[in-house]
């Protein structure tokens, strides 16, 4: 094996014609395996459709972000998170529309990933946090303790300094900076951006080296945009603020 070439995605958001245009170009480019880092759904309205893609792919691992579990945590009756009640009726009204069959599916999934390429040791989390807030019930906010991405906030975690590169999301800017031997990389939300492109990141790992391409792919987000519109979705002003 040469080069291993993986694409990272993360915050989809619901944003089905940004996850389409990815995709279509990930195809493009070689890509051996496609890591989705969290935040499939809420915010967009298209849970079902962004769902039935992920899901068919057979080169894909996921993890879970903040919003999949609030979701989750409301079909399931359990407890909320309160920082977010605000946010409440907006992901009552996805679970209240997503597909059955996919609530199981997003009930198996991990929040963490942990792989070795070569000798390069990858962390792939929806945002970086102390290993005992990696099993903490979403009501616990762990996603939101440990504050904005740079290298004095991540440098505090104390089992990260082992790996060779790690992946998050959460906070929608993309980021790349270096904390002691690690680096810390976050493509930006794929589907939540107020230009007209969805982001992801391509990673290429060799047996010396990994070298990261951040990617922006063109799509119609004025459709996407004139779509959302027309739905009756709790929060939509808020939500159409996010593209303007």
């Amino acid at each position: 094996m040469g080069i291993y070439r993986i694409a990272v995605i993360t915050d989809i958001h619901g944003n089905i014609y940004a996850l389409n245009a990815a995709l279509n170009d990930i195809k493009s480019k070689s890509v051996d395996y496609i890591y989705c880092l969290g935040d499939m759904i809420g915010i967009g309205p298209y849970t079902n459709e962004v769902l039935d893609v992920l899901f068919e792919l057979n080169n894909i691992e996921i993890i879970t972000g903040n919003h999949d579990e609030a979701v989750l945590a409301i079909l399931k009756k359990e407890p909320y998170p309160k920082s977010r009640v605000d946010v409440m009726p907006h992901h009552e009204w996805i679970g209240e529309r997503i597909d059955d069959s996919h609530i199981p599916e997003l009930e198996k999934l991990p929040r963490v990933i942990n792989l070795t390429i070569y000798h390069h040791h990858l962390h792939f989390i929806h945002y970086p946090m102390q290993q005992k807030l990696r099993q903490a019930h979403i009501s616990e906010d762990p996603f939101d303790v440990t504050g904005l991405p740079s290298p004095e906030k991540f440098s505090v975690i104390n089992d990260l300094d082992d790996f060779s590169l790690v992946c998050f999301g959460h906070d929608h800017s993309n980021h790349q900076f270096k904390c002691k031997n690690t680096t810390f990389f976050n493509s930006g939300s794929l589907g939540c951006y107020n230009q007209p492109y969805a982001r992801y990141g391509i990673i290429d790992i060799d047996k010396k080296d990994y070298h990261i391409w951040q990617q922006y792919v063109p799509y119609d987000l004025d459709t996407f945009v004139s779509e959302l519109r027309k739905v009756s979705i709790p929060r939509k002003e808020i939500i159409l603020s996010i593209y303007d």
